[in-house]
């Protein structure tokens, strides 16, 4: 695929003079919250242009015997994360960390990864990322670091990031290497310029894919036969993502490069996903070497503890990819994962050592 070239010192300039004089969008921070939340989930994102959110907040009581993100604020600025229960850091989060941090120096925000033991980590094989933000708080460009603090590209080959917000209210990003060329999302999802929608909680709703201000329709190999062109979010109130919904240009489904175009999650009381089914591009259950139906259970602190592969029927099933029909967890009494189990139909257990 060719890569559209724009050179990166043109990009620097540009988020400078962004952040000294940008008055785009609504996202002036206003809020001054200071000290520690708790939440059982994090928001859906799509994109490192949004901020980490909690959801289904709970008490640091509760927090206490609950698997939970522990927010710390100071004078409205997020300061740190840390996936924990009572204190003690847990390695198995949706963050890729146990603890994330932000430090900030005037409109600069620099974001690190941490492990259980407190050590700085990789994640998608960088280990900083600094955010540049315009006077109203909003993001507006992103570069990748090194342990040592060199520049560097991610495992996607993206190196930079800028982001803006449109008279429409969508927020447009695109990305860069290195070199300065404008490179795709990722090998899966070969799209260049996005533009996402928000609601008026500040969930997500869509993720589209645009060229010279148009609706594009991807038709990269990985985008299916019929191209794909966005994505379709639909959060409930709580903001967990019920429906993920592929569609190329025209509104028709389309499947991803897994080979899926819609997938549905039915969620508990705390946000926790009991069911996730998949559909193809005619609607209809996958098959082939796809999951139609998988299944969770999770045990009072909220830690997964049980997942079951089953057809569209209801019926058990190996994963047809590694010949696992259920993975086990273990966990110590302070939560943290100490055993994984998997099984096939017949409960015998599967090496996945070799698969």
């Amino acid at each position: 695929m060719k890569m559209r070239k724009l050179i990166l010192p043109a990009i620097l300039s540009l988020t400078i003079g962004i952040v000294i004089s940008s008055c785009t969008g609504n996202t002036k921070n206003n809020d001054k919250r200071s000290g520690i939340e708790y939440y059982r989930q994090l928001q859906f994102s799509e994109t490192p242009y949004d901020i980490e959110k909690g959801t289904h907040p709970i008490t640091e009581a509760e927090a206490k015997d609950v698997n939970s993100y522990k927010f710390r604020y100071d004078e409205g600025k997020l300061v740190s994360i840390e996936y924990q229960r009572n204190n003690v850091l847990l390695d198995y989060s949706s963050m890729g960390a146990a603890k994330v941090t932000y430090t900030y120096n005037g409109n600069m925000q620099t974001k690190q990864w941490f492990d259980s033991n407190g050590k700085s980590i990789p994640n998608g094989g960088v280990w900083a990322a600094e955010y540049a933000m315009n006077n109203d708080g909003m993001r507006v460009s992103m570069m990748y670091y090194d342990s040592t603090g060199t520049m560097i590209d991610n495992r996607n080959g993206i190196h930079s990031w800028t982001w803006s917000k449109l008279p429409d209210g969508m927020v447009k990003e695109n990305r860069y290497n290195l070199k300065g060329e404008e490179v795709v999302m990722n090998p899966f999802c070969p799209f260049y310029e996005l533009r996402f929608t928000y609601d008026d909680k500040g969930f997500t709703t869509r993720m589209a894919n645009y060229m010279a201000d148009t609706l594009y329709n991807c038709t990269a190999e990985n985008c299916g036969d019929i191209g794909v062109s966005y994505f379709q979010f639909t959060p409930n109130q709580y903001g967990d993502v019920e429906r993920f919904e592929v569609f190329n240009a025209t509104g028709q489904m389309s499947n991803l490069y897994w080979g899926w175009s819609k997938r549905l999650q039915k969620f508990d009381a705390n946000g926790y996903t009991v069911e996730t089914s998949y559909f193809d591009q005619d609607n209809e259950p996958v098959s082939g070497k796809q999951v139609p139906v998988t299944k969770y259970t999770y045990d009072d602190h909220g830690a997964v503890t049980e997942v079951r592969c089953f057809d569209s029927n209801g019926n058990p099933i190996n994963n047809p990819s590694n010949g696992i029909a259920v993975t086990q967890y273990k966990y110590d009494n302070d939560g943290r994962r100490v055993e994984t189990l998997t099984f096939d139909i017949n409960n015998v257990a599967v090496n996945t050592s070799t698969n």
